[in-house]
């Protein structure tokens, strides 16, 4: 998808359900095909499924393309849902949660998100919104969450720090120049957070 290869978290040894199996034969599709070469019969042949059984769960094309695009808006919502209620939020938690979202991205979201808003610009921006949304949620739960646990380093600006964990959320795994390098999302989701919760830079030796 357009975010439309985002691999929902699921646990060992549960069945998916035709939804489900319908959603990540698309998302593989259209993330490794593009948006215009894939037709509703190729995802059916991809879930196991009839042509027929696509449409009675999703009605058409557009809202087969939609649904695979809210994946990562749904991912990040139920992270809310799940930890938003507490009072003093777990950053670690938060963090941990996140990752398995973002670690599941696949390469190639950038042109896939463009090639939606070529041709679906509404579902483009429904898409876009609640993924800001959700993002904006995040975010405040993160930073009161560290505030609540004194975390934060004094003198940071909220602004750009919310800028930069926007960044890593919707964009960050879009990374073919670390993938070549053999870099696993992992590895690159561990050292930005390691970067973020302790800083870059060692104290300089002292001279003689």
């Amino acid at each position: 998808m357009l975010h439309l290869s985002l691999r929902s978290y699921q646990m060992p040894g549960v069945e998916r359900t035709t939804r489900q199996r319908i959603l990540l034969a698309a998302r593989d599709l259209l993330v490794s095909r593009g948006l215009r070469r894939v037709s509703m019969e190729e995802v059916a042949d991809a879930a196991g499924i009839t042509r027929m059984t696509v449409y009675r769960h999703f009605g058409d094309r557009e809202s087969l393309v939609r649904e695979a695009s809210l994946q990562l808006a749904e991912a990040l919502e139920a992270v809310v849902t799940d930890l938003g209620h507490q009072p003093r939020p777990d950053v670690d938690a938060f963090l941990g949660r996140i990752g398995e979202v973002v670690m599941a991205l696949p390469v190639g979201l950038q042109t896939a998100m463009e090639e939606l808003e070529k041709s679906y610009p509404e579902v483009h921006a429904e898409v876009r919104g609640r993924e800001r949304a959700a993002i904006g949620l995040l975010f405040d739960l993160l930073y009161s969450g560290a505030e609540a646990q004194g975390r934060l380093r004094p003198g940071l600006k909220r602004q750009v720090v919310e800028m930069l964990f926007w960044e890593v959320v919707t964009g960050f795994f879009d990374y073919p120049a670390l993938q070549a390098q053999g870099l696993s999302p992992a590895e690159v989701f561990h050292t930005i957070v390691d970067v973020l919760l302790n800083g870059m830079l060692v104290e300089a030796a002292s001279p003689g």
